[in-house]
């Protein structure tokens, strides 16, 4: 079994973290998306990746000094918007598994509404941020967390076992047959990111991971086993 998720979307077709981008997505058949979530000056979790807005949007400033109004009035790229984490599942709930990133401790609770709201969603929650995966599992016993993580440690993996995780999250950059089959043996899958390249990806299935998160799932759709 391997799922194929779209990084941000489909990014490499269409601007990270937009609409289109989350379409083309469902269009391909993929098994789920990737999404990162900030928080608006007026408390609205929106879909984008940096705290700023400067780097995908033609505008400046923090995202947590904008209200949501001030947001959407940006061009996110080819006159796409920033979406709301709203829109973004009203898009997918019905086709895709969610990964809802927490980029920002102050949208966890957000998250969570929005999530509370859509008994049907599958989803689960990943963060950088381990202690906002503690928060979301305080408050729900049943919800997905990952934790993301750039290289695998002993701290990462006891942190997985700690919040009931299926799986963790580590950057393709440092993984290896000897790393995953080290995951494996703790009783947990290996959600790998990013992964562009269908050589690279075919290798890492080999090794036994459980999920691949792409700029381009075109290029990986084929490999996908649910």
């Amino acid at each position: 079994m391997v799922r194929i998720y779209a990084h941000r979307g489909a990014s490499a077709d269409f601007p990270e973290n937009t609409i289109p981008a989350f379409a083309r997505a469902v269009e391909l058949g993929a098994f789920g998306i990737e999404l990162d979530v900030h928080l608006s000056r007026d408390g609205v979790p929106v879909a984008i990746h940096d705290e700023s807005v400067d780097r995908t949007t033609n505008g400046s400033g923090l995202v947590a000094d904008l209200d949501l109004a001030d947001l959407q009035k940006l061009d996110a790229g080819d006159r796409a918007t920033i979406p709301t984490l709203a829109e973004v599942l009203d898009l997918t709930e019905e086709h895709l598994h969610v990964d809802i990133e927490v980029k920002a401790a102050e949208a966890a609770d957000a998250v969570l509404s929005e999530t509370a709201r859509r008994p049907n969603l599958r989803f689960a929650i990943s963060s950088f941020n381990h202690d906002v995966l503690r928060h979301v599992r305080r408050s729900s016993s049943s919800i997905e967390l990952w934790p993301l993580t750039h290289a695998v440690s002993d701290d990462v993996l006891e942190t997985a076992t700690e919040l009931g995780s299926p799986l963790i999250a580590p950057s393709d950059r440092f993984m290896n047959r000897e790393i995953i089959e080290h995951i494996s043996d703790n009783g947990l899958g290996c959600w790998v990111w990013t992964v562009n390249h269908p050589t690279r990806a075919e290798a890492l299935i080999a090794f036994g991971v459980v999920g691949l998160c792409t700029d381009d799932p075109a290029a990986l759709i084929h490999l996908q086993r649910p």
